[in-house]
């Protein structure tokens, strides 16, 4: 099986990353408007270089890492390809562009999968929730979270609540991030070295965390 991502930003990067960390023997194909960032992520990572042609034309689970305004243009260019094609597994990371969206710009035989990742899948403690288009097969389900393993919490929503998840775990990180740094201020107010205000803030907040 192949599988192939298109766009190389940080969360494809990350995602990327994660599916060759699960150690599966699927073969990943990367590509990426910057050739020069392809080539640094297969020195540190692996995977193989690739082309949107190429992808297209050959990969069996697409992970879509392009940006909104992009997706059109870029389905567009590949329609007469996705059209001759059986049916793929289409994963995208648009923010905002729901399934039914997203089944207007594809042909109806391929499957889809809206996803939402946050910000700590680079560092495989995130949170994807993710839905899937009606015409997706059971085992569909079953790779993508055999395929993002490593990336963190996995959780099946309906499309109806991806954007609500976006603002819990999508946002949440950012919120923790001002918590930290103002426990760590109290710290320091009170005569703690920043650096060990810091420190003990962000295990306070980990600790706090697996006790939930």
């Amino acid at each position: 099986m192949k599988i192939g991502f298109i766009g190389l930003g940080n969360m494809g990067a990350s995602l990327a990353k994660a599916v060759l960390q699960a150690k599966t023997d699927e073969q990943i194909l990367l590509a990426n408007r910057s050739q020069a960032k392809v080539d640094a992520f297969i020195a540190n990572f692996g995977g193989q270089a690739s082309s949107n042609e190429e992808i297209f034309a050959e990969a069996d689970v697409i992970f879509l890492g392009v940006k909104p305004a992009q997706f059109s243009e870029l389905l567009a260019q590949h329609q007469t390809v996705l059209e001759k094609r059986d049916s793929l597994l289409l994963i995208s990371m648009a923010a905002g562009l729901t399934l039914e969206k997203l089944a207007r710009l594809l042909p109806s035989h391929h499957r889809i999968i809206r996803i939402m990742p946050n910000t700590p899948v680079a560092i495989g403690q995130g949170v994807i929730s993710y839905a899937m288009s009606a015409n997706c097969r059971a085992q569909d389900g079953e790779l993508f979270c055999q395929l993002l393993a490593k990336a963190g919490l996995l959780v099946e929503l309906g499309d109806g609540l991806i954007d609500a998840a976006t603002g819990l775990a999508g946002c949440g990180p950012a919120f923790v991030y001002l918590f930290i740094e103002a426990l760590a201020d109290a710290g320091v107010q009170t005569g703690l070295p920043r650096e060990t205000a810091l420190k003990m803030a962000t295990q306070t907040v980990i600790g706090a965390g697996q006790m939930v």
